[in-house]
């Protein structure tokens, strides 16, 4: 049997081709790095945030809006994430815990995909020691369990109520993981924030999430009423279990908020006396694109599980 040759002419001249633009891309990510470390010199310089979730998501989405042939967009966002946890690893050393049980390693799985192979990560299984090591900085992000939108029953399940305990040092939500909406999923099952020192900057289309505390007599469909009534589209409503005179509510909504914006005082007016309302982060909304390269009607199964 013949075997079919090895090189041809042609062959042999694209892959030519294809070294001289490997040799291009590295050159550019060795240039792009050295510029990524004379920006983090600058901004430690003028007291600017190292990092900026805002920014990467604006990134992404016009590398997207911009992206044409058949290299698949889930490539070039995770081309780009991986740049870009690589080259802020360079900046400051930036570390990553994440609260999950053992037995789900989903979190850790979604954070790995954002971050990147080259920072640091670490396992707790209480979201309470994730976010006292932000605090205490002995790490930089805490990915922790996303908001039920429902009455919660346990402490841990409420970790953000933590969010307002110390004003000299705050933390805020930065980050919604999966950092990307498949339109073949449209509600993922596994879903986590991402908390941190870094402010809540806008990216220009963003949700927020607004901290209340008001009295136990105060109903969730008031909340929602007075929200709407301020132009606020509400997403979802997580609330304390109503045990007491007060009543803590975490609220996602749509649209940046800051937390000096006139309607934090306006809603909290309309919630009644002695109510008090926070912003405490955001997100950026993930951009959309297919996770999967497949083909039409193609089934693509699942992991097994381990015995």
């Amino acid at each position: 049997m013949s075997q079919k040759p090895y090189h041809s002419k042609n062959l042999d001249d694209i892959r030519k081709k294809i070294d001289s633009l490997d040799t291009k891309i590295h050159e550019t990510l060795m240039e792009r790095a050295e510029l990524v470390l004379q920006i983090g010199e600058e901004k430690r310089k003028n007291n600017i945030e190292i990092v900026q979730p805002a920014r990467e998501a604006r990134m992404i989405r016009r590398l997207l809006a911009r992206h044409r042939g058949k290299l698949p967009e889930m490539a070039v966002v995770r081309i780009w994430r991986e740049l870009v946890g690589a080259v802020s690893l360079l900046q400051t050393g930036l570390k990553v815990i994440v609260a999950e049980e053992e037995s789900n390693l989903a979190y850790w799985d979604l954070a790995k995909d954002y971050f990147g192979s080259c920072l640091p990560m670490t396992r707790t299984e209480s979201p309470f020691s994730a976010i006292k090591a932000v605090q205490e900085g002995r790490a930089t992000f805490a990915v922790l369990p996303y908001p039920q939108g429902i009455t919660l029953e346990t402490d841990e399940e409420r970790w953000w109520e933590l969010l307002t305990k110390n004003e000299d040092s705050p933390l805020s939500i930065i980050v919604r993981l999966p950092h990307g909406e498949d339109p073949e999923e449209k509600n993922p099952d596994d879903k986590a924030l991402v908390v941190s020192k870094t402010g809540f900057d806008s990216s220009d289309d963003d949700h927020s999430y607004l901290f209340v505390e008001c009295l136990s007599s105060v109903s969730r469909a008031r909340i929602i009423d007075v929200m709407k009534e301020n132009d606020i589209e509400p997403l979802a409503l997580t609330s304390k279990p109503d045990t007491g005179e007060t009543r803590h509510h975490l609220l996602e909504v749509e649209g940046y908020i800051r937390d000096d914006s006139e309607k934090i005082d306006a809603i909290a007016e309309g919630l009644g006396e002695n109510s008090i309302v926070r912003c405490v982060g955001g997100y950026p909304v993930p951009p959309t694109y297919v996770k999967t390269v497949q083909s039409p009607g193609e089934k693509i199964p699942k992991a097994p599980k381990a015995d």
